[in-house]
């Protein structure tokens, strides 16, 4: 009985054993496929066809037309080391030339085109797939992932289509290896595609190299992205791991990450392109990243998303070879000349003096929001998108600067409160010195503005109870410009210069509006409704103003001209205050012209600014005369 027994066990093992070996040699079984199909299969979808889960079909180098859909674990590859001659073509360029539903499929050693308004190789729903060492040309996405997770995509060139590499809803595949080039939109195009690692490739020529979009932590490394529109460019992409990376030439952004926060950036480089690094995003962490001959090499502001800035980002990273300064949280430092400082941001600090600092070719050259009790003095910017920021300051003082060839505005003012701009001088710039977003109680003081392209002065956005005075103001669109309900500013003794307006109101009232030299402007004052609402400019006070200009004024509000006669020297040296001196380029203004029979150099007859806007206390240059009309030949009735 016993013996019997052990008989049973030893054929049982035996049965299984012989299993195991059917089983094994079904599953390594190989299939040809030839050009013609002599003694082989004609084409891959036969081979594919005939095939079990396992088998491996080598096809011989030639061209094959067809749309394959593997729907097994299958080994395919080329006979040919050059995946350039072995050629799959989509027969249908609405399919994918392989459409790919099966886990473990290996797909290596082919050239793939013609699949132009679809995929190359269609990785749909499967994991642990290998697609390696193929050429793709003339698709609109050469390899495509959608909910397919754990595949390796190695060592594939990627060129001449719509897009290379895109993934959507696809986690924890590998991408290495792999070179795009010359694809009108994507390199590599990541979309709700979380944990992916991509690793030494590269992407040239496109519109976009490596883009991830809603796909938090992915690691980039090791790759380059050259001559594209953007290089590197996260959205909505946090916690990611962008190491070693190179950005070079690319017409826009070398790296760029908007709302991705909490992501490491280590030991990249970022040169020649428009903008090397730039962080719209809060809660990174920089390190050993060199940015150089950008435009501009370093940015950092929460422009499209909401963020206070929070990042980690210390002296190791270089623009031009020297050293970012963000300082968070710090106060009761000074960085001077000795600093090498190349670009300084202070976010909630307190107590912090820069000092004659040359800063250029960044986004912005001085950053600082939140901050207070703070110098800014002697430094000379230039070149940067921007030159000095302030956000949500108060007592702050910016003096004695020098801001020229800036893109944008040499300085700016967001929701500042009692900050002194004195002394500075900015020149060739697009905008001077801007205050807006409420920015109240601030004083421009004696500072020169010229060849602004926009404005030298322009105060927005509910700005209010600020002064601007002693400022020499030339050759820009405007030399003021107030818009958005900036109203209870005081503007005083400026000099405003060969511009188009010399001050230009936009639904801007009750600012006081004296002591000004107005000269050489095609219109000197310009008082206009808000374009959007229609709220007037009214109630403004204009007095005591030099106005010479080929058209002195316009006025579409009700404001006034002219204060009450009091005694004081006026702008034209005579006793009284009153009105304003109106004359012009001819030699033949009003001022120049009207009567002054009592000798107290104020005209005789009020002028008409326009036809309902009267300035009725005129001054006048010291000529008299009689019975003099205002130039409109109207007269109004005068009152002191």
């Amino acid at each position: 009985m016993i013996l019997l027994k052990r008989k049973r066990i030893f054929v049982l093992i035996a049965v299984f054993t012989l299993l195991i070996l059917i089983s094994g040699s079904a599953s390594s079984a190989t299939l040809y496929v030839k050009e013609g199909g002599t003694g082989s299969y004609k084409n891959l979808q036969e081979a594919i066809d005939a095939a079990y889960e396992g088998d491996i079909i080598l096809v011989e180098k030639g061209q094959y037309s067809e749309n394959v859909l593997v729907n097994k674990s299958l080994e395919i590859s080329s006979t040919n080391r050059n995946p350039e001659k072995t050629v799959i073509t989509a027969l249908d360029p609405e399919a994918p030339a392989f459409h790919i539903v099966s886990d473990s499929v290996k797909i290596s050693g082919f050239s793939i085109k013609g699949a132009n308004s679809t995929y190359g190789i269609y990785l749909d729903g499967v994991s642990e797939s290998n697609i390696t060492n193929n050429y793709f040309s003339g698709n609109w996405r050469s390899i495509a992932l959608n909910n397919s997770h754990g595949n390796i995509l190695k060592n594939n060139r990627l060129e001449s289509s719509d897009n290379g590499i895109w993934l959507e809803s696809s986690e924890r595949n590998l991408i290495k290896d792999n070179k795009a080039k010359s694809n009108r939109h994507y390199g590599f195009y990541l979309n709700s595609s979380e944990n992916n690692t991509l690793q030494n490739n590269c992407a040239s020529e496109g519109a976009v190299g490596i883009y991830l979009e809603d796909s938090s932590g992915c690691r980039i490394s090791g790759s380059k992205t050259l001559n594209n529109f953007y290089g590197i460019y996260l959205t909505g992409s946090g916690e990611s791991l962008l190491e070693k990376n190179t950005a070079n030439s690319n017409e826009m952004y070398g790296i760029y990450l908007g709302n991705s926060n909490g992501s490491i950036l280590r030991g990249n480089k970022a040169n020649s392109n428009h903008w090397g690094i730039y962080l719209d995003s809060s809660f990174n962490i920089l390190q050993k990243n060199k940015m150089s001959r950008n435009s501009r090499n370093f940015g950092a502001y929460t422009y499209h998303y909401t963020g206070e800035m929070n990042n980690s980002i210390d002296t190791s990273n270089k623009v031009d070879g020297k050293s970012i300064y963000y300082l968070s949280g710090v106060s009761d430092l000074t960085l001077d000349s000795n600093s090498s400082a190349g670009v300084v941001y202070c976010i909630n600090c307190e107590n912090i003096t820069l000092k004659d600092l040359g800063l250029e070719n960044s986004s912005f050259g001085v950053y600082l929001y939140n901050s207070q009790n703070s110098l800014l003095e002697g430094c000379s910017i230039s070149n940067c998108e921007h030159g000095i920021y302030l956000g949500n300051c108060s007592m702050t003082a910016l003096r004695g600067n020098d801001v020229n060839s800036n893109e944008g505005n040499a300085f700016i003012l967001s929701s500042c409160r009692n900050c002194p701009v004195e002394d500075n001088s900015a020149s060739n710039n697009m905008a001077g010195i801007w205050l807006c977003d409420t920015s109240t109680d601030n004083v421009l003081k004696e500072n020169t503005v010229s060849s602004s392209s926009w404005c030298c002065v322009d105060l927005g956005d509910t700005s209010c109870n600020n002064t601007l005075e002693g400022n020499i103001l030339s050759e820009a669109y405007e030399g003021i410009y107030l818009y958005g309900s900036s109203e209870e500013n005081t503007l005083n003794n400026n000099t405003i210069t060969a511009s188009s307006y010399g001050l230009y109101t936009e639904g801007c009232g009750n600012n006081t509006i004296s002591g000004n030299r107005i000269l050489g402007n095609n219109i000197g004052i310009s008082l206009n409704l808000n374009w959007t609402d229609g709220t007037g400019s009214d109630f403004n006070i204009i007095y005591n103003n030099y106005l010479n200009n080929s058209r002195n004024a316009e006025d579409f509000g009700t404001n006034s001209w002219n204060i009450s006669k009091i005694a004081g020297v006026n702008i034209a040296g005579g006793p009284y205050l009153g009105g304003n001196l109106w004359v012009s380029p001819q030699g033949n203004g009003f001022s120049e012209t009207a009567s002054d029979g009592d000798g107290d150099m104020i005209s005789d007859l009020p002028y008409n600014v326009t036809e309902a806007n009267c300035d009725y206390l005129p001054l006048i240059s010291g000529k008299t005369a009689e019975d003099f009309e205002n130039v409109s030949g109207k007269r109004c009735r005068r009152n002191r």
